[in-house]
């Protein structure tokens, strides 16, 4: 459609450039601040989510060393699997439900066994898991390292996500809401466990100042850059390329390097995201409020199921889930959104399974439905950009019109 700039895929916390003139805090003061906002006991913050995921599958190794296997969902990210197999860990995928998200707990009891190190349930900005019937199916010796790269910030209940497993890890990346541009973080409640991941964390991370400085200069860019123009050179050009050659998986981002780097985050990127996590809170109610209204939306187009928060779930709301009908009608309209300005996205390209790159990686596990799902679902953004004649040109899409 034309008149509309590219929208976001999600709605990350909007940057302002005066942040960047802040000072160095104190060592730990976006650490307490974190802690204070979302009631955590404790938190270690890590160059990237995948680095503390990387951190947390090793800590539980050194453990439980006879166990090697690490259960992840078939919806989810590809790093988690490269996180696992930079462990040395195995994986095996475990299917979803019938058109959602969480664990299927019946092939999740089949694939456990006395080699199984951990469980990953995963939360989404647009969902949460239920990651109390994942423990219920679980044997108590597995542990569940609960997967909230996505959904810092979210609550299932009184409770802040990440709380719920023995180890819960958070990105900061850009696009995930409060973001470093790069970055991530691990907790965990019992404190001997946050003392073994930070004996990991002091065995493996390799401080760069080049690589800090380059994460600065990227920081300084997406603070400068994230603008509908900015959002359109960066994100929406290499993606429709991306789609016109036919490849779906750079089109989503799915294409990750094996090698995974890890250590901390600098003094100055963390005052900087000291001063925008004091706006976070009324960010994510205002995305809350914004996909309420999307989910009315959409909901009333035929055919089409949106996702909606499920009991004590209050996610960040940084983008909406909704699944077409299996149809090549429906999957063009899909094909057709995705090529747009108009935010809306696959989250992942593909089931975990049918990444070819990954193939080596996965023990092979049938996951028809997270197949499925992979196939039919799209993400619409909570953006403050998605204008009305922007929701209107999403809605005549899926209808079967055109943008």
């Amino acid at each position: 459609m034309t008149g509309l700039g590219e929208i976001a895929p999600t709605a990350g916390l909007a940057p302002r450039l005066r942040d960047l003139a802040t000072l160095p805090t104190a060592p730990r003061a976006l650490e307490a601040a974190i802690c204070r906002l979302c009631d955590l006991p404790d938190i270690e913050i890590v160059n990237t989510g995948t680095a503390a995921l990387l951190v947390a599958f090793r800590a539980l190794k050194a453990r439980a060393p006879g166990r090697t296997t690490v259960i992840v969902p078939a919806y989810t990210c590809p790093l988690v699997v490269i996180a696992a197999h930079a462990a040395g860990l195995a994986c095996i995928a475990c299917d979803t439900v019938a058109g959602g998200f969480d664990l299927d707990v019946d092939h999740l009891a089949r694939l456990v066994d006395a080699r199984t190190l951990c469980v990953v349930p995963t939360h989404f900005g647009g969902v949460l898991t239920d990651v109390d019937a994942v423990r219920a199916a679980l044997p108590p010796d597995v542990a569940i390292v609960e997967d909230a790269a996505q959904a810092f910030g979210a609550t299932w209940g009184p409770r802040s996500v990440g709380l719920a497993g023995d180890i819960g890890v958070f990105s900061f990346g850009a696009g995930k809401g409060f973001t470093l541009y790069e970055g991530g973080a691990f907790v965990a409640r019992d404190p001997a466990l946050m003392q073994t991941m930070r004996q990991e964390l002091a065995r493996i991370a390799q401080p760069s100042i080049s690589a800090e400085i380059a994460s600065c200069i990227a920081f300084f860019g997406y603070h400068v850059f994230y603008t509908p123009g900015g959002l359109a050179l960066f994100y929406g050009r290499p993606k429709r390329a991306a789609l016109a050659r036919g490849d779906d998986i750079a089109a989503a981002g799915d294409a990750f390097d094996l090698d995974i780097a890890v250590r901390g985050v600098g003094a100055w990127r963390k005052s900087v995201g000291l001063q925008a996590l004091t706006r976070l809170p009324a960010h994510i109610a205002q995305c809350r409020r914004s996909h309420a209204r999307l989910a009315e939306v959409l909901g009333r187009v035929p055919g089409v199921h949106v996702h909606r928060p499920i009991g004590p779930a209050a996610p960040i709301a940084t983008f909406l889930f909704a699944t077409l009908p299996d149809t090549p009608a429906h999957r063009d309209r899909l094909m057709q959104l995705w090529r747009s300005r108009l935010g809306v996205a696959k989250l992942f390209s593909r089931a975990i399974g049918d990444y070819p790159y990954l193939a080596p990686l996965l023990q092979p596990s049938p996951t028809p439905h997270a197949r499925a799902l992979a196939a039919t679902t799209l993400t619409v953004s909570t953006h403050p950009g998605l204008s009305p004649q922007a929701e209107a040109a999403i809605v005549s899409a899926l209808e079967g019109g055109h943008t």
